[in-house]
């Protein structure tokens, strides 16, 4: 997992601490957030993505090693 919380909390000058307490874990957790170690649940991904004004999606990107499948549609009359 890819994680710009970091990147988010340095635009609004906000302390792994500070982002830690609004969002009521440890400041662990935050620096292994945002190492790229932990996956959040998604509560704290919400959490995280309200406290810093942004989209899940834009903090948090997934990996995905699983191969992509081409989507295919059926019409049906």
């Amino acid at each position: 997992m890819q994680t710009k919380v970091k990147v988010y909390r340095a635009r609004f000058g906000i302390t792994q601490e500070d982002l830690a307490k609004a969002v009521g874990v440890r400041r662990e957790t935050i620096v292994f957030l945002e190492q790229g170690k932990y996956n959040p649940s998604l509560k704290l991904a919400h959490d995280i993505a309200k406290t810093l004004h942004a989209k899940i999606d834009d903090l948090f990107i997934f990996e995905n090693d699983e191969p992509e499948y081409e989507t295919q549609y059926i019409l049906v009359d």
